[in-house]
């Protein structure tokens, strides 16, 4: 058997410490970091409550909705609380259609009539802070046949919400 040339013997113990030395820090001088990119705009999916946050669980309001990428829409709305209906509280999910956003980010929509001979009105507003990416200002009334919620005069339920998710 031939003995190793000295340039063979130095090629092997190099390529040794390269697979045996540990990998360079993510962070180290000269390496790029790649870092999750930030959405830029207002789009995405945003959950709230009403504001101040009522002690008693049975008064809690839930919304969820998505933002368009743009910012000029709200839709796939969910509202889900409690509300009063004569003696009764009913728990309800309401979902309402897609409302136009304006270019200061306020919308309001009232969505009012009869179904069945039953009539109903709700009306919903806010104020979209696209920067913030979170909704200030929102207002709630909820009135759907003999069940009710928000819906003293001039005394809306409040709420605020902020993104959540994509």
């Amino acid at each position: 058997m031939r003995p190793l040339s000295r340039a063979v013997a130095v090629a092997f113990l190099a390529v040794a410490l390269l697979v045996t030395s540990s990998p360079a820090p993510v962070h180290a001088a000269g390496s790029v970091v790649a870092e999750r990119a930030k959405p830029k705009g207002p789009g995405g999916t945003y959950t709230g409550a009403e504001t101040p946050t009522e002690p008693n669980p049975l008064d809690r309001l839930e919304i969820g909705f998505e933002v368009s990428k743009n910012g000029r829409k709200i839709k796939k709305w969910l509202v889900t609380m409690n509300v009063i209906c004569g003696l009764d509280v009913r728990l309800i999910a309401q979902s309402m259609p897609t409302m136009k956003v304006k270019r200061n980010g306020r919308f309001h929509s009232v969505y009012a009539g009869t179904l069945d001979g039953t009539d109903y009105r709700v009306e919903v507003g806010g104020k979209l802070v696209a920067k913030k990416r979170k909704v200030k200002q929102g207002t709630l009334s909820y009135e759907v046949g003999w069940c009710q919620r928000g819906n003293d005069a001039g005394n809306p339920l409040r709420w605020k919400a902020k993104r959540t998710g994509r």
